[in-house]
């Protein structure tokens, strides 16, 4: 009974209606997501870690923070920023 065969005759609006139905919950699921909301600027990302522009910088030269570039716009993801600060003392 595994490979029974089921053959069902419909037209071909319905069929995409069924296969859009059943795939689109898949690549939504699979899709990237959006960092809009997570980027901070320096001085968004040194006041949320309570400290001074200067030492942000040093830290990430040291490392500590990952620091990302668009063009020459420069900035941190909130989540990594987060992360970093439970695992790190400053």
């Amino acid at each position: 009974m595994e490979n029974e065969r089921v053959i069902i005759a419909t037209d071909s609006k319905t069929l995409k209606k069924v296969l859009s139905d059943f795939f689109n919950p898949i690549s939504e699921s699979n899709s990237v997501p959006d960092f809009e909301d997570d980027k901070l600027t320096q001085p968004q990302a040194a006041k949320l870690a309570g400290i001074s522009i200067p030492t942000l910088k040093k830290e990430i030269r040291a490392g500590k923070f990952k620091e990302y570039e668009l063009g020459r716009k420069r900035y941190l993801l909130k989540s990594e920023l987060l992360k970093a600060l439970r695992t790190t003392n400053l």
